[in-house]
């Protein structure tokens, strides 16, 4: 392997705090008068994307960073292995990874909470950062605002809900909650006098088991006192065949309790998420998943049922699910945080699981919160912006709808969002296009505040490999691949400077913090390292 050292003196640092926590009460406010918080405002202890899950005290050396936690004490390696974070043992346990022949209840590893997954490397920077923060996470009462700022309000007259910096997600707006049997026997009742206006009841997972034990209670129970229901169904399919499977068992199991397709106001889910079975593998390739998907829908359309929709989370969606087809389908997604990550959204129909911690009369411990209803807000675009999204096909391009207003930001700069990318533009010569996954490593790499705006539109590197240059670093990502890396300030001048792409290739991590002052990026073949 190449090694190589550069010394560079900045006045500046080359990264900022990854997890910015602070501490913050939260308020139900209306939309003209709530105040904005941080995009990561939860509780120093928490994890990263679960804020009411705890960070580990311990993690064992055998762990590795290209592992994903499932739970809180479970990870999964990237060969489907379960450990144990703390011990770093293998996980035999049936009732948690399953057997050869059958499939474990996913809320087993969790005792019935809702996780998103995310990666071990995220988790053990975030442990770090632990030590320097400490702040108490704040729990929700009804359908109040998520810990990160999300919020309720109004828009033109009717419920609305708004992520952290007062954007529209969805007006007409109602508060959802999606249940199993780990909610127990609930006292609907209750629940719905509490402000609960629909629900997503689980059916089952896999095929050939049985349905979920409490799925046929809490359908009655909706019909019986007109709450609003659809379903889910947890998938388990690594090809198109097993997918035809689960979606014929998810046909028989709404026959058999009684569920026409006319009692369903919301739509069937097909719930994609990194699963861990003894055995299996979770597919990684996007065109396996599309595959996937068409087949469930195609087996539910086939029992009559045409209501339907793919439920996953944001990082999933930029990763394995990073589809056209899947994007299309997409219409509920769980995103923990200030802002919805995913915005290939239609306009219509949306969903937003916006908390795993709500607390509703009727249900014993805390329950998955949602925000469903439509999009339908006119956003003008206009001036450079204009030119540039139409240029690429406007609406029916590779862009889509616009989904938010044109923002103003220092230096002349002015970024309007679309569905599928964002148009940058400053003064009538200069206007760039970052799409998609790009987008999402601008993001989630700290965006304008420590990347500046786009210098150049993406460009193809070979190999998979997209870049995107800005102002004070590069965002790569690579096709096919759960990998988003950004190469910024000096450390971007040594790449440069030492062969760039020819020399190193892509970037295989974020930039580390060595010691003493020195920083290093990990590159396909080598490494870059500065002093500052």
């Amino acid at each position: 392997m190449i090694a190589l050292s550069v010394t560079i003196a900045l006045s500046g640092s080359v990264m900022g705090s990854a997890y910015a926590m602070q501490d913050i009460v939260i308020e139900n406010s209306p939309r003209s008068s709530y105040v904005p918080v941080s995009d990561a405002q939860a509780s120093s202890d928490s994890m990263p994307d679960n804020p009411n899950a705890i960070l580990p005290g311990t993690m064992s050396r055998n762990i590795s960073d290209t592992s994903t936690m499932v739970s809180e004490k479970l990870v999964v390696t990237p060969e489907g292995d379960v450990q144990d974070i703390e011990t770093g043992k293998s996980v035999t346990d049936s009732q948690l990874v399953g057997t050869q022949y059958r499939q474990p209840d996913p809320l087993t590893k969790t005792n019935g909470e809702s996780f998103i997954p995310v990666s071990v490397s995220d988790v053990k920077s975030a442990v770090e950062q632990s030590s320097l923060e400490n702040a108490a996470t704040v729990r929700l009462a009804k359908f109040d605002s998520n810990e990160y700022g999300a919020h309720w309000g109004t828009y033109n007259g009717t419920k609305a809900f708004f992520d952290y910096k007062n954007n529209l997600f969805a007006q007409q707006a109602r508060g959802v909650i999606d249940v199993s049997e780990w909610q127990h026997d609930i006292d609907w009742a209750r629940a719905k006098a509490d402000g609960v206006e629909g629900a997503i009841i689980r059916l089952g997972y896999g095929w050939g088991n049985n349905a979920d034990a409490k799925a046929q209670r809490n359908i009655n129970e909706c019909k019986r006192l007109g709450i609003p229901f659809g379903i889910y169904w947890y998938s388990y399919a690594y090809d198109a065949n097993c997918a035809r499977s689960e979606g014929g068992d998810v046909v028989a199991k709404l026959r058999q309790m009684g569920v026409s397709p006319n009692d369903l106001k919301y739509p069937v889910y097909y719930d994609l998420e990194q699963w861990t079975w003894l055995g299996h593998a979770t597919p990684t390739n996007p065109t396996v998943y599309s595959d996937i998907a068409n087949a469930w829908y195609s087996a539910l359309q086939s029992g009559g049922y045409k209501n339907l929709g793919v439920y996953s989370y944001t990082s999933y969606l930029q990763g394995p699910l990073n589809n056209a087809n899947i994007y299309a389908k997409t219409r509920w997604v769980a995103q923990y945080g200030a802002r919805m990550g995913f915005t290939a959204f239609g306009t219509n129909d949306r969903g937003w699981q916006y908390t795993s911690s709500g607390q509703i009369n009727g249900i014993s411990g805390s329950v998955d919160m949602n925000a469903f209803g439509s999009k339908m807000v006119n956003l003008e675009v206009k001036g450079e912006i204009e030119k540039e999204w139409r240029s690429t096909g406007a609406e029916k391009g590779a862009l889509g709808y616009p989904v938010e207003a044109e923002t103003s930001f220092p230096d002349g700069w002015k970024s309007q969002r679309f569905q599928n990318g964002d148009i940058w533009a400053r003064g009538s010569d200069r206007s760039f296009v970052i799409k998609r996954s790009l987008r999402d490593s601008w993001d989630s790499h700290g965006g304008f505040s420590r990347l500046g705006a786009p210098v150049a539109n993406e460009e193809d590197m070979g190999n998979g490999y997209w870049r995107q240059r800005c102002e004070n670093g590069d965002v790569w990502t690579r096709s096919g691949a759960w990998s988003k890396y950004a190469v910024v300030r000096s450390l971007r001048d040594s790449f440069n400077k030492n062969g760039g792409y020819h020399a190193l290739g892509g970037p295989v991590a974020d930039e580390e913090d060595m010691g003493n002052g020195y920083w290093r990026q990990r590159c396909e073949n080598g490494y870059i390292r500065v002093h500052i």
